[in-house]
């Protein structure tokens, strides 16, 4: 693991997906059987909200040291069956490709994916 991720500034919002592994077989007559996996994760999206080059750095560099999807690291999330606390999850990154954009008023806009570790 290598670290938390910074809280400063925070995520704006947060998109909470749940992935249950099933599988399934159709026959030709239209017959579908599902088996679970018995085993199921947890995908967030995290949103920043507008950032200036000043913030948006040490967040940047902090997601560019994990080697894409190598490293695991922890955030705080909103607890869901708790409301006004939170909970540290650990994660790994979605994808080993970042993106973020530059407007024209020079703030930076920023997402990223990450799946939690089991």
């Amino acid at each position: 693991m290598s670290g938390s991720l910074p809280t400063s500034p925070g995520f704006s919002s947060i998109n909470t997906r749940v992935k249950h592994y099933n599988m399934f077989s159709e026959s030709l007559n239209g017959r579908i059987q599902v088996r679970s996996l018995a085993s199921s994760r947890r995908e967030f999206t995290l949103v920043f909200p507008p950032m200036n080059k000043s913030e948006f750095e040490p967040i940047y560099e902090f997601i560019d040291s994990q080697n894409g999807m190598l490293d695991t690291f922890t955030i705080d999330i909103p607890d869901p069956t708790t409301p006004g606390n939170n909970e540290t999850v650990t994660v790994r990154l979605a994808s080993d490709v970042q993106e973020f954009d530059v407007g024209n008023d020079f703030l930076y806009s920023f997402e990223i994916d990450v799946i939690e570790v089991i």
